[in-house]
């Protein structure tokens, strides 16, 4: 899923009994562009993806189309289906977005609503979601904690 010299590595696909990848178990291309045009509109739309400076620059200018292209591709291919993706391997693509795990995690929600939105059965929802967990640690700004993180503690967890 990215470009070969890469360290990024394409998830093993789970296969049904039956011999079934989760593409083909998601409905292949179809199905996952699908439940991706729900996402990206979802996302475009949160207010809380968009409270990142960063995301919300990226989604005002414009080229929805263009990114739901992108994932439908990087889906396709980390399912098992062929391998169609283009784009920046995931850790280049989402550096400078400076994302934080509360970040990743409403990105995580908002998935599982449209794959959940798109009828995807609990089995394929929590095998995709667990491609997407494998993802958190190449997406997830890593942030120095020993320095000031510039925030104030909320008083329910200050001792």
């Amino acid at each position: 899923m990215g470009k070969p010299e890469s360290a990024e590595t394409k998830p093993e696909s789970a296969e049904t009994g039956d011999g079934e990848s989760l593409y083909e178990r998601l409905g292949g291309d179809y199905g996952i562009a699908g439940a991706v045009d729900d996402l990206v509109d979802r996302l475009y739309e949160n207010d809380a993806v968009n409270q990142n400076p960063e995301t919300l620059e990226f989604h005002e200018e414009g080229g929805q189309a263009g990114f739901k292209y992108l994932v439908t591709a990087w889906s396709i291919e980390a399912t098992g289906g062929p391998e169609v993706y283009a784009g920046r391997d995931m850790e280049e693509a989402h550096e400078h977005l400076e994302l934080s795990d509360h970040e990743f995690d409403v990105v995580y929600t908002a998935i599982l609503q449209s794959l959940h939105q798109a009828g995807v059965p609990e089995q394929e929802c929590d095998e995709f979601m667990d491609i997407i967990e494998s993802y958190r640690d190449m997406v997830v700004y890593d942030r120095d904690y020993d320095e000031d993180p510039g925030y104030v503690e909320s008083p329910a967890t200050a001792e």
